[in-house]
Order: C-alpha cells, then structure tokens, then sequence
C-alpha cells in the first residue's frame, strides 16, 4: 500500500506486512502463504490498488527461484496479476526460520562466512527481477552474528570483518545496476551492534548500506525513541527501514508477582526472547533469553530483582495497548512516537519513500489475549488498520 502527502510531493509511505509470519520451507509453500494469508488481506484492505510485500525468502527458496528455469517469470507475472508490490525483502533468517531449536541460530551464517553475502546476493536479484515501479528496494538483514559466537577479544576484528563484507556486496550490487537497492542493518539486544547507538557509533560505513530500525528491538535496548530515529536516519545511507513492532514489558519485576510468572510462561524453544532489566538509575543488564531470566531472578541477582523494569524481544501485534490481565504492558508507545518523528521528516527518506513494515513473526505462539479473535488475516488486518490511522493522522 502506497500512501502520499498532499504537502510533499514527491513523497511517499510504502507499507506492508513482512511474509515471515507465515515462512516457507520451499517455493510451493511461499505460494500457498501468498493464496491463504496476502491475497485475501489484499482483497479486505487494498483490492483496487498495488498490496505492498515484504518479502522473506529463505535461501532454499530463493536458490529455487533463481535455478528454476522461467520461475522468476512467471512470479513476475503473478504478482503483477495479484497488483501485489514486493518493495522490501527481509534477508536476516536464512533457513528454518519458525523451527524448534532456531534460537541464536537465526544469526547464522554471519557476515564473516560468504554464505551471508551469497543469500543476500540472491536475494537482491530476485528484488530486482520482481520490482514492478521504479524506486527503491530495502533489504533487512542482521549487523554481524550473536554475542554467543563471538569471543570478547575478537569483536573490533569481526566488526572490521563485517565492512569488509559489505563493501564487497556493495560493489556486486554496482556491478549489476542495482544501486536502488538499499542493505538494511538492523541491530538486535546481544548481537554484534545490537542497538541502533552502537551501530552508528561503531558500524563501518558502507556505499549502499543503511539502516534498518526494528522499534521492539530498539525499546528492549531502551533507546530513546526520537534519539534513536536520529542515529538511523544519519546512518549511511539512511533508514532503509522501519520495523513497526511492539515488545513486552513488565514493571516492578520483583513485585508484580503475576505479570512476572506471565512473561516467563512465555519461554518457547523456537525464537529467542532476549529481556534487558532496567534499574533506577538507568543501568541495563541484558539476559540471553527467558529461561535465564528465570534462573538468575530465581538465584537472586540484583540486577533483574531490584530492576523497575523489564522489556522482553517478543514481537506482539502493534494494536495491542496493553495486556493488564496478564499483569504485562506492551512497547506501543515507543514504536507510534518512533514512526511519528520519522514522518515528520520526509525530506530524509531514501528515495523519497518510507519503507514501513509489520513483522509480528510470533503469531503462531502468542498467548490468546494477546494474539485476539480470528484468525491470522484478522489479526493482520487490524495491525494494518492501526497503521493506516496513525498515518492519517499525520495526513498520510
């Protein structure tokens, strides 16, 4: 979906919802996503104009797509039939994204191994193949690898590692014409430039690259909203994109009995859920995942007992204000302030465009009060709603 201003001409929000919420293991799957989930979402919210993507293929699917003889023709030819707009990619998983056991292996390979440039590579080709207008493509991948595969003494080396990736990706991406194509870094809690800070303060800067702010990420870290919208937009390149997403947040730990016990319940061996304690006087400490969380509260560590506050890197719907039953909060705030300063400064986006993105991946484990009635195209649709209203109100 394509949204304009009448004070900008020239300008222009494309958003979509991003397709690893329901991920394919092979292209069959990737096409049944697109008949069951996007296609009717596009008949309840789009049905007379082009229906933004954003796209997530896994590198078997892309291999497949690309060594299929004429299957980049006929997607083409599909999602024109479809008026459907793949303007974003998500190039961060690179297999079984969804399966038991993934956890920090969503980081892998990192970008010190050539298996993470090739994916990419694949992936911006397909980009270009499939884009329909002329403009920008964004491509959202991680900045380097989990902490778990680093050693302290190694990270300047692996960040240095990391540009020299880059840079050879930026000049295959120029040797194919495909310099509208913007990489998209985006800093996640316990990974290498994990936060947005970090990756404007350490990230190697790279012809090509910019920034992609995920707004769940960007609050576990507790970033300042509008602080943290600055550091991307004079990234590089630039915001490449903007994640639109929540995170889960509980105040008064060591008290909020309930709401405590509600956000550990969460534990699940797919994703990682990676929480950061806040303490009184500001200071972060970062734990690798909720069954650490329980472990170290349980053994007494200070600084997750006597925090104020708790965040937690577990996507929920962007329309979801809170879930006091639970005894839980959500990031929405955070995330509407973020987007709220981003379109208030059109005249440094990329091209002109705003990529916009909602990626609540977690659909499928969320608790029910959580993830509300219906099924996952209603659930979708009124996270779009939400978006849509908040860009009308800034007259988008």
């Amino acid at each position: 979906m394509r949204f304009v201003h009448r004070a900008h001409p020239g300008r222009c929000v494309r958003l979509a919802y991003c397709l690893n919420v329901h991920p394919a293991a092979s292209l069959a799957e990737f096409r049944a996503g697109l008949d069951s989930v996007a296609t009717p979402l596009r008949e309840r919210l789009a049905p007379t104009e082009p229906f933004g993507l954003g796209m997530y293929l896994s590198a078997r699917v892309a291999r497949e797509v690309l060594e299929t003889p004429g299957e980049l023709e006929r997607l083409r030819a599909d999602f024109a039939r479809r008026e459907f707009d793949p303007f974003t990619y998500n190039a961060f998983p690179h297999g079984g994204f969804g399966a038991s056991g993934l956890k920090a292996r969503v980081f892998e390979p990192t970008w010190w191994d050539a298996a993470r440039s090739s994916y990419t590579l694949d992936v911006a080709r397909i980009a270009c193949a499939l884009r329909a207008e002329p403009g920008p493509v964004s491509i959202s991948t991680h900045t380097g690898g989990h902490n778990s595969a680093l050693e302290p003494h190694t990270r300047a080396e692996r960040i240095q590692q990391c540009g020299e990736s880059w840079r050879a990706l930026a000049e295959q991406l120029r040797a194919r014409g495909a310099e509208h194509v913007s990489i998209a870094l985006e800093p996640e809690p316990d990974s290498l430039l994990g936060s947005v800070a970090e990756l404007d303060a350490q990230g190697p800067r790279v012809d090509g690259f910019g920034a992609c702010l995920d707004t769940c990420h960007a609050a576990v870290m507790f970033e300042p909203a509008r602080d943290t919208v600055e550091r991307a937009l004079s990234f590089g390149r630039g915001l490449a994109k903007l994640q639109f997403t929540s995170a889960l947040a509980l105040r008064d730990p060591a008290r909020n009995t309930r709401g405590r016990e509600a956000l550990l319940a969460l534990d699940e061996p797919r994703y990682l859920h990676q929480l950061t304690a806040r303490a009184e006087d500001g200071s972060l400490a970062l734990v690798a995942d909720l069954d650490r969380a329980r472990a170290r509260f349980a053994a007494g560590e200070r600084a997750l007992a006597s925090a104020e506050e708790w965040r937690c890197h577990f996507h929920v719907p962007v329309d979801l204000e809170g879930l006091e039953a639970l005894g839980l909060e959500v990031t929405s705030a955070f995330a509407d302030d973020a987007l709220e300063h981003v379109l208030a400064q059109p005249e440094r986006w990329q091209g002109g465009e705003l990529h916009l993105e909602v990626e609540t991946y977690t659909w499928s484990i969320l608790p029910g009060l959580a993830r509300g009635p219906g099924d996952l195209v209603d659930g979708l649709e009124r996270e779009y709603r939400h978006v849509i209203e908040r860009l009308a109100r800034a007259g988008w």
